[in-house]
Parts: structure tokens; sequence; C-alpha cells
């Protein structure tokens, strides 16, 4: 898929003109085989839980955690503001000798944390 900010950045498999190849989907599955622990499997639990009409397995709701940390990423690398609502904004800032990512939560996640 082409960043539509930045149509010359991919952000799936591609070739060099940014023309998409179909994705390698058992090769993506063998890598998300293993489920991680902590937080990152309970959310991909409750992805399963709440639509189970969608993710026939925990695998496949990993999948998607797996392209949102891709969408996340790229658009910190394109030196977008990344905001996602009821959470916060992830930007880019300069650091010393290496960029920083910054994270800011909402207020809504802030008062829930504080209720």
């Amino acid at each position: 898929m082409t960043n539509i900010d930045s149509p010359e950045f991919c952000l799936s498999k591609a070739d060099e003109r940014c023309q998409l190849t179909p994705p390698d989907l058992e090769a993506t599955r063998e890598r998300l085989s293993k489920v991680p622990e902590g937080y990152t499997k309970t959310l991909v639990k409750a992805l399963k839980w709440a639509f189970p009409d969608k993710f026939k397995s925990e695998e496949d709701a990993y999948m998607v955690f797996d392209a949102m940390k891709a969408v996340i990423a790229n658009g910190l690398k394109n030196k977008d503001l990344v905001g996602l609502e009821g959470l916060g904004e992830f930007r880019v800032e300069p650091g010393p000798g290496v960029q920083q990512v910054v994270f800011t939560p909402e207020r809504v996640l802030i008062d829930t944390v504080n209720e």
C-alpha cells in the first residue's frame, strides 16, 4: 500500500516502483506463529474475542496487531504525527545524536488511569 502523504514510500512489500505484490501470507503466519506474552498477548486475545467472526485464531488477530505496528512505525519514519483516538499521539523529536519517539496520552486515557 502506498503512503498517501509520501507516495514514494510503501507500507507493504513492493517493487522499486512501489507496485504492490501479493503478501506471502504463509511466511507471515510462520513469523507470527508464536504469539508474544504480556499485554500484547492480552490485546491479541481481546481482538479474537471481540471479533470471533473475523479471526479464526490468535495468529490471525496478531496479524492485525502486526499491521498496526507497521503503520505506526512507517508514519513515524515519515515524521508524521501518529494520533490514535482515545489513546494519544506518537511523534518523533530530535534527541542527543538520535531521534526520540515521544508518546503523549489523550486526556481521556489519563482520566481512565486516575479513576
